[in-house]
């Protein structure tokens, strides 16, 4: 599970727009969309459930996530991101995903809903407020299996992001709040929603141009 970076400026009087050098030439990235480029490191737990489907810690990790190369194509605003995972323990092997996250374009040529894509999947963003993002994602029985769930009848996670400025640094908080059902072996079954994932980006400063 990885980060969903924020653009909250505004470009000259238009928010959403892009321009083009030239006609003909590949579109100039807008600046919400630049603005995402950066390295931002984080700290994560995940959560799944004991033998008696209690919830109980099961691994943890940080991970620097770089975000680059903002492009505008086949209708999307977006930058390049590589996210490189170090696991508590050494039990895990380090992990590097690559990805994009940016915008979807509308048809007038301005910023649409925002997205996150990684492994292939993409995943539509919704902004509840100033500084709130929220989208859902199936939970497969066999992620789930990981977490400690047996013979999974449904599962969905629901992945909930706030933003703000901390001590002068952008942060983010991400927690993930996974709704299961599934039958124990006593053939009952059983639901449960709890926060499977917790975890905080921080971006690092960037460099001051003379």
């Amino acid at each position: 599970m990885r980060s969903f970076a924020v653009a909250a400026l505004l470009w000259s009087t238009c928010t959403n727009g892009y321009t083009q050098d030239t006609p003909g030439s590949r579109p100039v990235p807008p600046k919400p969309v630049v603005d995402l480029t950066g390295v931002y490191r984080g700290t994560w737990s995940m959560y799944g459930i004991d033998e008696k489907g209690a919830p109980v810690k099961r691994m943890a990790w940080t991970d620097v996530m770089t975000a680059s190369s903002p492009a505008v194509e086949h209708g999307r605003a977006f930058v390049s991101t590589i996210d490189e995972m170090t696991f508590e323990g050494g039990r895990i092997p380090p992990m590097k995903i690559k990805g994009t996250e940016g915008y979807f374009m509308t048809p007038d040529g301005t910023l649409g809903d925002y997205f996150i894509e990684a492994n292939g999947q993409a995943h539509r963003v919704t902004k509840l407020g100033q500084n709130t993002w929220v989208y859902t994602m199936p939970a497969f029985p066999q992620e789930l299996a990981q977490l400690g769930f047996k013979d999974v009848i449904s599962g969905q996670h629901t992945v909930i992001k706030t933003a703000a400025e901390e001590d002068g640094v952008e942060t983010h908080h991400i927690s993930r709040v996974t709704l299961v059902n599934w039958k124990e072996a006593s053939g009952n079954t059983r639901w449960i929603q709890y926060v499977s994932l917790q975890g905080v980006h921080r971006r690092e400063a960037r460099p001051v141009k003379e």
